[in-house]
């Protein structure tokens, strides 16, 4: 049986299904293989449900928009997430992906002198702020020794910090894919580390808890779609790298290499995936970007797909 960010017990209730789910997603990743497949569709219409899908550029506003109540459900990056429940919005972990550690990376120019990680010390690093690449540096400057004070984190968001890391104005580069497999294509770099053994790189589906509490017999079902559209992705790479290149307007070699290295299929909230937020919100406040001490644990909805 299902549970809330409370832990108390959540009964099927009888109220009517809504007339629409509404979904944000980012044009990248399960989202927008399975609006495109349209099976969610079929699989809600005898309940007299359809589907609004929703396209935003990134995770933050996806929480924004759900903390606003614009939408029901959404996928998003571990930390969005994590700034989103110190900011108090109303939202449950309701189902994670596999971890993708492969799809993070800290990158020089080819030609640069930098070989190792302990190479960095004193050097520019471009990354966004309170993002996936900022814990993946974090990660990686200790594994070599170094403290955030021994290089210069220079603040960008992802495409900006291709352009600087392209004009030589940065050092080195860290982000996430799609912009990660890009900059793979866009020039020729060296990969210094990618996110294995320092991050899991783990996607979340997070829902409001008013939909999760009243509707989760929906819920369960687009989770479910999401683990087949992700299962059918991983049979098919070629076919999902496809959709993603023309969602994203991505050279078809580099959606290919997004679609080869992750795993998209939906699955129940994990404890490692958990244990893993913990440790990305421990570092944060540390490092002072998140404004208090949270748990993640509270915001779990406990949703069995089995059941």
């Amino acid at each position: 049986m299902p549970y809330n960010s409370l832990n108390s017990v959540v009964t099927a209730t009888e109220n009517q299904p809504p007339e629409v789910v509404r979904i944000g997603y980012q044009p990248h990743g399960a989202p927008p293989l399975l609006k495109v497949r349209g099976t969610l569709e079929k699989h809600l219409a005898p309940m007299g449900v359809s589907v609004e899908w929703t396209e935003f550029a990134a995770g933050a506003p996806i929480m924004a928009a759900m903390g606003e109540g614009k939408i029901d459900i959404g996928q998003v990056g571990a930390v969005p997430a994590l700034f989103a429940q110190a900011d108090g919005v109303p939202f449950v972990y309701i189902a994670n992906e596999p971890p993708a550690p492969t799809r993070v990376g800290i990158v020089v120019r080819r030609d640069s002198p930098i070989q190792t990680l302990a190479d960095l010390k004193g050097k520019k690093i471009a990354f966004t702020k309170a993002s996936s690449a900022h814990y993946l540096v974090s990660q990686a400057l200790i594994k070599a020794g170094l403290r955030f004070e021994d290089v210069q984190g220079i603040y960008l968001p992802p495409r900006e910090g291709l352009v600087a890391l392209e004009r030589k104005e940065v050092d080195a580069w860290a982000g996430w894919d799609p912009f990660f497999a890009e900059v793979e294509d866009r020039m020729p770099v060296r990969i210094l580390t990618n996110g294995d053994g320092l991050t899991q790189g783990i996607n979340f589906y997070v829902a409001t808890n008013d939909f999760t509490s009243n509707h989760f017999d929906i819920v369960k079902i687009v989770i479910e779609q999401m683990r087949q559209v992700g299962i059918w992705s991983n049979q098919n790479p070629p076919s999902a790298a496809k959709i993603i290149a023309r969602q994203t307007g991505l050279k078809l070699s580099t959606a290919l290499k997004i679609s080869e290295r992750r795993r998209y299929e939906a699955q129940p909230i994990q404890e490692q995936a958990i244990e893993e937020q913990q440790r990305i919100a421990e570092t944060f406040f540390r490092l002072g970007l998140l404004s208090k001490r949270i748990w993640v644990e509270d915001a779990v909805w406990k949703l069995s797909l089995g059941n």
